[in-house]
């Protein structure tokens, strides 16, 4: 028998130290990450190199899940729904979180900072302003003015209504005071046959889209949308009435609210080491995508900053989903 006074000095299992032995086994299964589109585009591609990445570093499988429909919403709320175990996570990009709520609010069933648990980034990329290449206008300042002196104003097109492309475009127009008339496209892959048929006056399109036809010559480049050029695209943010504005495409992975803390700090290192890897920030440049390195707390203030941004745009722009 165990004598009265050790049972009376033996440690109780409290709530704190479950969990605690819970995270530190974790994970004894497989985990899901969905991913909220269709197979084959840069979310799914990059989805599949961290999956490879994180099996690895957590020594267990993670397997892609596609789950499309409704802009991402669909495979978004999935996720929110989920348990939170640790075993369900999301690759989320910035249109359902920060734009969707605007959008589409009907159609958006979750919140963005009460229903997921930030992790880590794992890509960004910027989004760029080109135009057809007879247009009259060989940079930003005279392209601006171009736009001025037409009363009817320049057609963009992007790949859709209420993107973070469309919602770019609307800020420039807006903030330097001229008329930009959006042409969403359902299939993005006309835009730049159009545009470099003269059918379109410019277009916002991703870097990935735009960098070979810059280099061919086929397109003009007039902007693009971080804060430092590349590839020979200045940064909107250089002219004064767009001075430190700053607008990526991005992908980070986020796990359903109330994920144990030690399963979210696990993740979140083991993604830290992955974007560490050359070889691991080689394949992302192969596709034209930068690593982006944020802590969750850095995440959450981007979100906040992003859905305060959009909001405003989509209210002044009056934007509604199609």
């Amino acid at each position: 028998m165990i004598p009265r006074r050790a049972l009376l000095l033996t440690p109780l299992a409290t709530p704190a130290t479950m969990r605690e032995a819970g995270a530190q086994s974790w994970p004894t299964r497989p985990v899901t990450l969905i991913v909220p589109f269709a197979p084959g585009g840069n979310v799914d591609t990059v989805a599949r190199l961290a999956a490879a990445e994180l099996s690895r570093r957590l020594g267990q499988s993670v397997v892609v899940e596609n789950a499309p429909g409704a802009g991402g919403t669909i495979g978004t709320e999935r996720v929110a729904r989920a348990a939170p175990d640790g075993y369900t996570l999301l690759v989320g990009v910035e249109s359902p979180f920060t734009i969707s709520p605007f959008v589409t609010p009907n159609a958006v069933r979750y919140e963005p900072l009460r229903d997921f648990a930030p992790i880590g980034m794992l890509a960004s990329l910027p989004l760029t302003l080109v135009g057809r290449p007879d247009l009259p206008a060989n940079d930003l300042p005279s392209l601006l003015a171009l736009a001025r002196s037409r009363p009817d104003g320049l057609t963009f097109a992007t790949s859709g209504n209420g993107t973070s492309l469309h919602l770019w475009g609307e800020i420039i127009a807006r903030g330097a005071g001229v008329k930009l008339e959006h042409v969403p496209y359902r299939i993005a892959a006309q835009i730049p046959t159009d545009l470099i048929a003269g059918r379109l006056d410019l277009a916002v399109l991703t870097i990935t889209t735009t960098a070979p036809l810059l280099r061919e010559g086929r397109i003009k480049g007039f902007a693009n949308s971080s804060l430092s050029a590349i590839d020979g695209l200045p940064p909107l943010a250089s002219l004064p009435a767009f001075q430190g504005l700053e607008m990526l495409a991005w992908q980070g992975i986020f796990a359903p609210a109330r994920t144990d803390a030690a399963i979210i700090a696990r993740l979140a290192a083991a993604l830290d080491a992955m974007q560490a890897e050359p070889e691991f920030r080689q394949r992302l440049g192969q596709i034209g995508m930068t690593p982006w390195r944020k802590t969750p707390a850095e995440m959450t203030a981007l979100l906040q900053a992003e859905l305060a941004r959009y909001q405003e745009v989509v209210r002044a722009a009056n934007i509604r989903s199609d």
